[in-house]
């Protein structure tokens, strides 16, 4: 690997984790307002969501299993941001995908192996297919897709709420759900009392499929040129348009995908409020996983370890409200917005160091 290579691996790496850092040094001011102390909270908060007392009741498993989502819905976003459509739409498609999974899991009868398969297909298609539309639109009409996905992310949710209350409502009870899938539409878990289970793994399988698309095959190199280098891509025989629409369909795909897990492998069903801002977190970590696969995987199990040590560390153990966790991710986004201010930084310690380094001895000429 040569040394500009080198150099920008370890920008590339060194930004993110500094904005963590910053984020976290901001964030312990605001627990010193608490009476806490910072130590103690963020030691409180990282064992109450990376910690494994025992099998039975293990944090890092809850961890695992609420990453999933954010995986698969920050992979959704790079698959877009990658491509040049700035793409809200997480959301909305990932509702979609977990009405058809629903709705699937409880009409359809098939054999154990094979229906979870059938209803995740079927969820992507449908997931893909709602992505297609504002991709369609931006290419044939002009509409700027950060509007219309986050209207047709309304439409969604309104229409989530519509099936779980009316078509879908299994009983007359005080909150509206769908009727528990048939168990053999499950995704296996891989420990009993646990939800963490085989959508962990499919989501791994997915970052290792994007980032073999997007930078081992000529129809990635396709979509990362469109997003990179239009003009570029256009005199070298690429249609951008048919790229946008590719990108919008297989971003909705994967958070349709994210949909389908949560119903076949944690809830079995869907209520009310049933995504709680997944699709939104997901585009977090997207940016702060520099809109790469390896990074996406590495921050969605951060955030989500945040948010579970919010909630069953800082409120539970040491009544500090658990909004702290998405305060500490928000100012972590803050900083990665000032990439400019770290990088310049970083260059000038580079720029120090070469001037203050010994510098390697060099031979006399013509010796023997």
């Amino acid at each position: 690997m040569d040394r500009a290579r080198r150099r920008k691996i370890f920008d590339a790496m060194t930004v993110p984790v500094l904005s963590i850092i910053s984020g976290l040094l901001v964030a312990a001011i605001l627990v010193l307002f608490t009476g806490e102390s910072p130590w103690e909270a963020y030691k409180t908060l990282f064992s109450a969501s990376f910690g494994c007392a025992e099998l039975s009741r293990c944090a890092l498993f809850s961890m695992l299993e609420r990453a999933t989502p954010l995986i698969l819905t920050g992979l959704s976003a790079v698959v877009a941001f990658r491509s040049g459509m700035f793409s809200l739409g997480q959301e909305g498609q990932m509702m979609i995908g977990s009405i058809m999974a629903a709705w699937l899991g409880y009409v359809v009868m098939l054999p154990a192996g094979i229906h979870p398969v059938f209803v995740m297909l079927v969820a992507m298609a449908a997931g893909g297919a709602y992505g297609w539309i504002p991709g369609w639109l931006k290419v044939r009409l002009g509409v700027n897709e950060i509007i219309s996905t986050i209207v047709m992310n309304s439409i969604a949710i309104l229409f989530l709420e519509y099936v779980v209350n009316f078509p879908l409502r299994a009983d007359a009870g005080a909150t509206a759900h769908s009727h528990i899938i048939h168990e053999t539409a499950w995704l296996p878990t891989f420990f009993p009392g646990s939800r963490w289970g085989f959508g962990f793994i499919i989501a791994l399988a997915a970052a290792a499929a994007v980032y073999y698309f997007l930078w081992h095959s000529s129809s990635g190199y396709q979509q990362r040129m469109a997003g990179q280098a239009p003009l570029f891509a256009r005199f070298g025989g690429i249609y951008n348009e048919r790229i946008a629409i590719r990108s919008m369909f297989i971003s909705g795909a994967l958070a349709g995908l994210a949909g389908a897990i949560e119903v076949l492998g944690v809830h079995h069903r869907i209520i009310t409020g049933f995504s709680v801002n997944l699709g939104f977190d997901g585009l977090s970590v997207a940016i702060l996983g520099q809109v790469h696969p390896i990074g996406v995987v590495i921050v969605g199990m951060l955030i989500a370890g945040v948010r579970l040590g919010a909630q069953l560390g800082l409120q539970i153990q040491m009544g500090i409200p658990r909004e702290l966790g998405g305060t500490v991710i928000a100012l972590i986004i803050l900083f990665v917005a000032a990439e400019k201010f770290f990088q310049n930084n970083i260059d000038t310690f580079r720029q120090f160091w070469e001037r203050i380094r010994p510098k390697e001895p060099v031979g006399e000429l013509g010796e023997d």
